[in-house]
């Protein structure tokens, strides 16, 4: 078995001592250290060196976040011969989460010596994808989505001389300038197995493999990703005093436990959702855009390691 180590060189948890205890842990084996470059490198760096090890069989480890396991897994995917582990060392690493969190993921020793087995993961077309996009854990689009994307924006182009003296950052400035101004009334329709979901308008919605978003958001308490099934949740359009009121459910993961007017969920294999015009879509924290968007279970698509 070869050992590919992916390390994202921006992640918190990178310094030297990170790579000396990489040296020590896998002294004797077969491994290479690849260190992203920049966003999305690691993609076709993974997918050349897949299709020239095809007769050996690659464990990757991702070493960052969730932005890092995204990149590692779109990298992968469609490889027969790769397993993918992760060394969670990322700010919010949602994904982990369901499976005990971050800390039962930084131990090399314990990913070495685990065994991989199938899961599932999401595939999105449209909009202004050239080629299939995949997401291991949460697609999310509607009014947080609006937050991640004016958080970019402010972000790369910096923020009103107002909001910079009231002390916001970046994202904090999108939630209370954009997403609350704008963000409550997307014209979005949502089909699950071509069962429409919502009428025009709606609050926000999640595509989920996974169970977290956001870094504390419990989005999918039901989801299991190896059920076949994409879990989707529709937030309808609401009062702020409704938001105001089922936030706190919704960070629980509470929000499913009986039934709510403005809450529709379903598990479905395919979903699709079109709008009259544009809308931000987080996958995995990845933002595109578009007006057409179609999601596709893939069973079993990936082999994921979890630590012995």
């Amino acid at each position: 078995m070869k050992h590919l180590i992916v390390v994202n060189v921006n992640a918190g948890g990178f310094n030297e001592q990170f790579e000396a205890q990489i040296k020590t842990a896998f002294e004797g084996l077969d491994y290479e250290i690849y260190k992203t470059t920049g966003p999305k490198s690691v993609i076709p760096y993974l997918k050349d060196y897949l299709k020239k090890h095809t007769k050996d069989t690659v464990r990757v480890y991702a070493c960052g976040g969730d932005g890092t396991v995204h990149e590692v897994v779109n990298g992968c995917v469609g490889a027969k011969n790769v397993e993918i582990a992760i060394y969670a060392i990322g700010t919010g690493n949602d994904f982990v989460k369901i499976y005990g969190g971050k800390e039962k993921f930084q131990d090399f020793k314990t990913l070495i010596e685990g065994k991989a087995s199938p899961i599932d993961i999401s595939e999105i077309q449209g909009g202004d994808l050239q080629e299939p996009l995949y997401s291991v854990n949460v697609i999310n689009f509607g009014f947080d989505a609006i937050v991640g994307a004016m958080g970019n924006y402010y972000k790369e182009h910096g923020l009103p001389e107002a909001a910079q003296k009231k002390g916001l950052g970046p994202y904090d400035y999108a939630l209370k300038n954009d997403a609350m101004k704008h963000g409550r009334f997307n014209d979005i329709e949502v089909y699950a197995d071509g069962e429409k979901l919502n009428e025009k308008q709606m609050l926000l919605a999640t595509l989920a493999q996974g169970q977290y978003v956001g870094a504390k958001f419990r989005c999918a308490p039901k989801s299991d990703n190896t059920d076949g099934l994409i879990d989707v949740c529709v937030l309808k359009t609401m009062t702020f005093l409704g938001l105001g009121m089922i936030i706190g459910t919704y960070t629980k993961g509470k929000h499913l436990d009986r039934k709510r007017r403005k809450i529709v969920y379903r598990q479905a294999k395919e979903i699709k959702m079109v709008s009259p015009k544009d809308f931000d879509v987080c996958v995995d924290g990845e933002m595109i855009k578009g007006n057409n968007f179609t999601v596709k279970v893939c069973p079993g698509a990936i082999a994921l390691v979890l630590p012995k």
